[in-house]
């Protein structure tokens, strides 16, 4: 994985799409929050967000009443992580900028998709005829056409709109979705490898 963070511009994007994934707003700061399965890829962002605030970031765990162990991590409160929850957040409301999107980089987008990144096969009488890929932002229309004009006037990348209930999300067809996750595999940590992967049997088997 090609994550260099020594740049302003590389820690912006790093930390946006950390923010855009699971990271959740605390106050000024954000924690995230992976279940015990993910364990791994949560340490890698623990790593990057040391590397990116140079401090140590703590390591909780906790369990829920049905059993489910939960870890979070959550950074030490730098100057450039309090800009970026600003400006991502108004109140306790996240509200999608085309100035926010402007902050992420390859490796941000990487983040983003591989936290809230999904992947569906669709069948037709036992085959598969095609990959629908979808970001699931779950936000109002509006924010997801700012997401869909800065995909294609930046990236070069044409997502479409999928409803779910109130909300909305965005979805790819098979070449172009097969092209975008291409672009984002040489940022994708080890435990996330299946969201990128396009063969079923492969997909089945992880």
């Amino acid at each position: 994985m090609d994550y260099d963070v020594s740049s302003k511009k590389e820690q912006r994007g790093v930390l946006a799409g950390m923010l855009l994934g699971t990271g959740k707003k605390a106050g000024e700061n954000f924690y995230i929050q992976h279940r015990q399965a993910t364990a791994d890829y949560l340490l890698f962002k623990k790593m990057l967000l040391e590397q990116i605030t140079r401090k140590p970031v703590g390591w909780r765990e906790k369990e829920t009443a049905r059993g489910d162990r939960l870890l979070s991590i959550e950074p030490k409160l730098t100057p450039l992580v309090r800009v970026l929850v600003k400006k991502l957040y108004s109140s306790d409301r996240l509200v999608l900028t085309r100035q926010f999107l402007n902050f992420l980089t390859p490796q941000g987008l990487a983040i983003w998709f591989m936290d809230k990144g999904s992947k569906s096969f669709k069948k037709r009488s036992g085959r598969v005829r095609a990959l629908e890929i979808f970001l699931n932002t779950n936000l109002s229309r509006e924010a997801n056409e700012i997401a869909i004009a800065y995909f294609s006037q930046v990236w070069g990348y044409q997502w479409g709109l999928s409803r779910n209930r109130d909300l909305y999300r965005l979805r790819m067809g098979t070449r172009v979705g097969k092209e975008f996750l291409s672009f984002l595999a040489p940022y994708i940590h080890p435990q996330m490898l299946y969201k990128v992967q396009t063969s079923y049997n492969t997909t089945a088997a992880t």
